[in-house]
């Protein structure tokens, strides 16, 4: 089996050669809403499995709180991200 890496500018030629399926992306950064809400969606999630885990149904309640926060947070980034490329 042959791994297919994702396209580059520089290989456009060469893979539209093959007869391999391929993935074209754009590289895309991140605004700082969605990188504080996906990493406060990560911390969420470990306290919630965490207090799972160990019983501690606070942690756990904490930590699905935590995780719905940072989940909203992170869809504000993303909305902020296709209102500002909607309109470039």
């Amino acid at each position: 089996m042959r791994a297919v890496m994702p396209v580059t500018d520089r290989r456009i030629g060469v893979a539209e050669r093959d007869s391999f399926i391929v993935i074209r992306y754009q590289e895309k950064s991140m605004n700082k809403d969605q990188i504080k809400g996906r990493a406060q969606e990560a911390t969420g999630k470990v306290k919630q499995v965490t207090g799972k885990a160990v019983g501690n149904k606070e942690l756990e309640r904490k930590g699905k709180a935590e995780k719905a926060g940072g989940k909203l947070r992170a869809g504000y980034g993303d909305l902020k991200d296709d209102i500002k490329s909607s309109s470039e």
